[in-house]
């Protein structure tokens, strides 16, 4: 994590260039170049964690998910909101989704497979982009949905995993909880050091002009 020491080296052009968190943390609207900065910093870390979490659980496919994560803020009357945009299925990623069968791997995600089973086309996509090919026994088993000579083996196979997946749903990640957690666990401490120190700045500044113009 970024230290108030590296955070306030950084200062620099005093900017965050729309850099936002993912809490929608609120900032006092006063010259608080260090506590933006530290913003900034926890931005940076947080992007890269969630990153590192995709790859290390090998949820990379296209890389969308990940490159989809925007941070803005927003100017309010007394302050600076900071906001986080992500693509809306990376909560269903994060906690996973429970099946709508009886052999269901995830018992606990507040989301859940009912009529609907995931959507045919970015599986086939998955699975032309994997070579991946449909087994004999699958085929078999499942009867009519492998009939190739009616339709492309990669859209029988795509149905086959989407029916599967439909009935056991699939496992939580925790790549966004996670990442938050971890990146943000001395955020409080750190942010009440660097508004101290900005406050304690703004003070010396407003005496040394108040000395100025005696």
């Amino acid at each position: 994590m970024p230290t108030i020491a590296q955070a306030q080296a950084k200062l620099g052009a005093r900017a965050t260039g729309g850099l936002g968190m993912s809490k929608g943390v609120f900032v006092p609207k006063q010259d608080m170049p260090l506590a933006l900065q530290l913003v900034a910093e926890y931005v940076e870390a947080f992007e890269r964690q969630v990153a590192d979490e995709l790859n290390r659980l090998d949820k990379v496919d296209t890389g969308s998910l990940a490159s989809s994560i925007r941070f803005e803020t927003a100017e309010t009357a007394n302050g600076i909101i900071i906001n986080v945009f992500v693509n809306d299925y990376y909560k269903f990623i994060d906690s996973g989704v429970r099946g709508a069968g009886a052999n269901s791997i995830n018992n606990t995600s507040p989301y859940k497979f009912r009529k609907k089973m995931p959507p045919i086309e970015p599986i086939r996509k998955w699975i032309n982009r994997n070579g991946i090919k449909a087994r004999a026994a699958d085929v078999k088993k499942y009867g009519a949905v492998g009939r190739e000579n009616r339709q492309p083996q990669d859209k029988s196979l795509a149905y086959i995993i989407a029916r599967s997946i439909k009935s056991k749903g699939f496992a939580r990640t925790g790549f966004w909880t996670d990442s938050i957690q971890e990146t943000f666990k001395d955020f409080d401490v750190k942010m009440s050091q660097a508004l101290g120190i900005d406050i304690r700045v703004n003070l010396e500044n407003m005496v040394k002009e108040i000395k100025k113009k005696k």
